[in-house]
């Protein structure tokens, strides 16, 4: 799950002591940022829950904390970051839908002076079938004190989503805000109106206090801004959607993230206008114009339905931290938004927007990877790039290529294709080479001394050798003494979480499973264990992961070729875990590759395996007792020289790719 990362606080507790609350802070390196405003509650939240969780920001119906208690708990287990808001509107009681208990038990508390009339005493109403309150009324301090006390008090919510906020009420026509029996003037019930509205958010913020958000949704309003953390833009620019309306409200959007109290807590949404006709440039258009500031977005049916689980390819796109503010593309020192091409740079990637009435080619100035996508892959396609070419009122997100595995052994020289945990390409392949070794070699580039720098750590058919950065050598070591040539299997990683990094080794075909474990600096700390019977002479594969998700990782183990698919699991002195299980057909012969790490996100590590030569490449994830949860194939079905496998976090979105490594491997000079 996408990823943004959000600090919650007091989770653990929540279930044992509801009355705490659960707050969380958004985390400003991770991007993209979404948001589902999805207002059902009951059996239908309950179902889409697996969905919401793949969100970062989610606004549900307040009654959820009656219907859907549980629902808070499961969805944080899945998302620890999400943000979840109640709807609670600031006018509109809706007498057809609010049975539950909350609802009943407010109504009960209202008083008959508190409805909104015209000059006549009729009541008046702002949304169909609704009855409307007056927030020149004891309404307006009743809603915050009621919000605090019969809401946040539950520790279900992070603050408040307030709906139907406008700087005005005129629009209605007969209204009689001052409660005078008489029709209002325009003006007067509009200053009344919004008087009224900044009072209920200054009494809202007095109540809760900094520690909660407090969005609205219908207005920019700067008075309103000094007590909120922002607001929905519902409908997107507007239901004109002209390139002025965008450019109008984009920079509202912006300004207001500078107006109101931290953090910034801005949604996005665009939707079909009631139509339920998805539209991937739409989709694109609103999503990178929200990147060019440090919103959420939000893609849904309509004002009459926000009830949709939609999600794009865009979505899943990791683009890390921004490096810079929004850029005019053909003028990058204005800032100033208006009509134009805009572009913004993040760590891992970069947005464009062409708010223009034509199309429009912008060079990039180097190197960028268009995201892997299903929805509309003529569009994301996945190329590499140097330029681009948008339509009017498009956008695009692309991403820097990646070019390096780190923190996962692989064979240098082999071809990488990378994958999420179902086999959808994540990335676009590239050849995995350092220089710094020969082709063919086993390497790994990890930070040994957690200073900050990754060292480079090589096996070749008789030594380890570990290199600093800049390529000089530190040490070499022979795991099996200096007469051995058979090759060489390696792993690195803090086993026990102690801070202190192992280097784990086994042999390559011809040698016996032998199973040994160094520190950093080539010391032998282990004198191993056979991971098979040791008159076996096909090797052993290994590979280290936390499998129970306790911090402290286990030596997971494949027979080598001429042994069957069989993975083991072992303590770090050699204490059998698990039997094991039979990877792929127990019947083959050609052993089997073994890598780990937390492929679906749930902070435990998963094994994922490659069958040895001899077998389709196939990849397949197990978790530790077995079990397959997934599997795909890697290259075309008739390469059967083996799959290797590596796995680790190539984007650092929090979730490890799976790759997936071609065993003939390129050759390039070295530099020893």
């Amino acid at each position: 799950m996408r990823r943004t990362a959000l600090t919650t606080l007091l989770l653990a507790v929540m279930i044992l002591h509801p009355a705490q609350s659960v707050r969380a802070v958004t985390n400003s390196n991770e991007y993209v940022r979404t948001a589902n405003y999805f207002l059902l509650s009951g059996p239908a939240l309950d179902s889409a829950m697996p969905t919401l969780a793949s969100f970062d920001l989610i606004i549900i119906p307040v009654e959820a904390q009656v219907y859907n208690q549980s629902f808070f708990s499961s969805i944080r287990d899945r998302n620890p970051d999400i943000l979840i808001l109640p709807y609670i509107p600031t006018v509109s009681w809706n007498d057809l839908y609010w049975i539950d208990d909350l609802h009943q038990s407010m109504s009960a508390q209202l008083d008959s002076d508190w409805w909104l009339t015209d000059g006549d005493g009729d009541q008046v109403s702002v949304w169909p079938n609704t009855r409307a309150l007056n927030l020149n009324s004891g309404w307006s301090e009743f809603l915050p004190e009621w919000t605090r006390d019969e809401v946040l008090s539950t520790g279900y919510w992070d603050g408040i989503f307030y709906d139907e906020v406008q700087d005005s009420i005129s629009w209605l026509g007969d209204v009689d805000v001052d409660k005078d029996g008489n029709r209002d003037s325009a003006s007067s019930a509009d200053t009344l109106w919004e008087n009224k509205y900044e009072d209920l958010f200054e009494y809202t913020r007095t109540l809760i206090g900094d520690e909660y958000i407090v969005i609205t949704n219908g207005s920019s309003n700067s008075r309103f801004a000094n007590h909120t953390n922002g607001r929905m833009f519902e409908t997107f620019p507007s239901s004109g959607n002209t390139l002025a309306e965008w450019a109008d409200k984009a920079d509202e959007y912006l300004d207001l993230e500078v107006e109101v109290n931290e953090p910034s807590v801005q949604v996005i949404n665009v939707n079909t206008e009631n139509t339920g006709n998805e539209n991937f440039q739409e989709v694109r258009f609103g999503l990178t114009t929200t990147l060019l500031g440090d919103g959420y977005f939000s893609y849904d049916f309509g004002t009459q339905d926000h009830s949709q689980l939609w999600t794009y390819d865009e979505y899943s796109a990791y683009l890390g931290a921004p490096k810079s503010t929004l850029q005019n593309a053909t003028n990058p020192q204005d800032t100033t938004i208006s009509t134009g091409v805009w572009q913004r740079d993040f760590e891992e990637g970069k947005v464009i927007v062409n708010a223009t009435s034509s199309t429009q080619t912008i060079e990039l100035g180097g190197e960028f990877e268009k995201i892997h996508g299903t929805q509309d892959p003529s569009f994301n396609d996945g190329s590499i790039i140097y330029e681009v070419t948008l339509e009017s009122q498009d956008g695009i997100v692309l991403l820097r290529p990646i070019e390096e595995i780190l923190d996962a052994t692989f064979l240098n020289g082999a071809f990488a294709r990378i994958f999420d945990r179902e086999g959808n390409t994540k990335r676009t392949g590239f050849f995995a080479y350092e220089n710094t070794a020969k082709g063919g070699t086993q390497v790994i580039r990890y930070d040994l001394d957690f200073d900050g720098a990754r060292e480079y750590v090589v096996a070749d058919d008789t030594y380890v050798s570990i290199y600093h950065e800049d390529g000089s050598l530190y040490v070499q070591f022979a795991p099996y003494e200096s007469h051995y040539d058979q090759g060489i299997n390696i792993s690195v990683g803090d086993i026990e979480n102690d801070g202190s990094v192992e280097i784990v080794t086994g042999t390559e075909n011809g040698g016996g499973p032998h199973v040994r474990v160094f520190n950093a600096d080539g010391v032998l700390i282990n004198p191993g264990f056979f991971a098979y019977a040791d008159s076996f002479r096909g090797g052993v594969n290994v590979t280290i992961g936390d499998l129970n998700g306790d911090g402290i990782k286990e030596i997971i183990t494949g027979a080598g070729f001429n042994g069957g698919p069989h993975v083991r699991v072992f303590k770090k002195n050699g204490t059998l875990i698990n039997p094991g299980f039979f990877a792929y057909d127990e019947r083959f012969r050609g052993g089997v590759n073994v890598a780990a790490g937390d492929v679906d996100g749930d902070g435990i590590d998963d094994i994922v395996t490659g069958p040895g030569l001899g077998e389709q490449p196939v990849a397949r994830v197990y978790d530790r007792d077995g079990n397959l949860k997934s599997e795909f194939v890697v290259f075309d079905t008739t390469d059967k020289e083996g799959l290797e496998i590596a796995v680790t976090d190539v984007d650092g979105d929090g979730i490890a790719e799976i790759i997936g490594l071609t065993t003939d491997v390129f050759t390039l000079s070295t530099l020893f």
